[in-house]
């Protein structure tokens, strides 16, 4: 469900309540091709100019209105590792190599930085917790989606009152891979047509299919949407696939409200 505030071309929100907010960037301007890091971007690791990300991280803070140190950025690595945000400051090292984040902390700004891999959001609005991870193919398969669910209950999460959110990935139409990969999925993800030469993943299905497993209910989890895929639009989201790993990164957060 999208928000209705008015937002830059490079932020959108995805969802709102009394309690938090999510939310995700893309490249900004006017959908025209432009070099691979765009108008907008916040990621620091994938070769784009430090003074660029640091001014786009500038731009978003200030228009949630943080100040530095509430913005989360993790280095990630493919991996399936959960880092706890309990406090800030936060050491550049505490998240190296991690791919998901959970939070009790209000008003910080968590999220995960994607082009093509499947960004989800996990709120359990009542208790006070979210959680967000980064799932690309080896992090769904390797437990990521379990491994954040699990960090978020040791908060004091119900997972019956988890609600989850999709940010911009890559549908299951873009989503080729070679046979070695399509064996490690369960056959219900697979798909194989007769005019593709290789199969196919609908990796949001089996992201989904893990949240389900670990006992949210279905009606809490809002169904990916083909407009979020990001090589079906590469003008508005980065996606690895069209403009390779050294190109900018769509960054899906959530961010708790301070209670009043």
């Amino acid at each position: 469900m999208a928000s209705s505030t008015l937002h830059p071309s490079w932020l959108t929100g995805l969802a709102s309540s009394s309690g938090y907010q999510v939310m995700f960037t893309s490249r900004g301007g006017d959908g025209n091709q432009k070099p691979p890091y765009a108008d907008f971007n916040i990621c620091h690791y994938t070769g784009d100019d430090p003074a660029h990300v640091a001014a786009s991280r500038q731009m978003l803070i200030s228009e949630l209105g943080l100040d530095a140190g509430s913005l989360i950025v993790p280095r990630q690595t493919h991996s399936a590792n959960v880092r706890v945000i309990d406090s800030l400051p936060v050491d550049p090292a505490a998240i190296e190599g991690v791919d998901a984040l959970v939070t009790r902390l209000p008003e910080v700004a968590v999220g995960v930085s994607t082009a093509d891999c499947v960004p989800v959001v996990i709120v359990d609005e009542r208790n006070g917790v979210a959680g967000v991870a980064h799932a690309g193919w080896r992090g769904a398969l390797g437990g990521v989606v379990h491994n954040t669910i699990d960090a978020m209950l040791e908060l004091g999460a119900d997972v019956s009152r988890m609600d989850v959110f999709f940010g911009p990935s890559i549908c299951c139409d873009c989503f080729e891979v070679g046979e070695e990969v399509a064996a490690r999925f369960p056959e219900e993800y697979v798909v194989c047509r007769a005019e593709w030469p290789r199969p196919h993943i609908d990796l949001p299905a089996y992201v989904t299919g893990r949240l389900l497993s670990a006992g949210i209910p279905a009606e809490r989890i809002r169904n990916f949407s083909p407009d979020l895929c990001t090589r079906c639009h590469s003008g508005r989201y980065f996606s690895a696939r069209i403009a390779g790993v050294e190109s900018g990164r769509n960054f899906t957060f959530v961010m708790l409200k301070r209670k009043i």
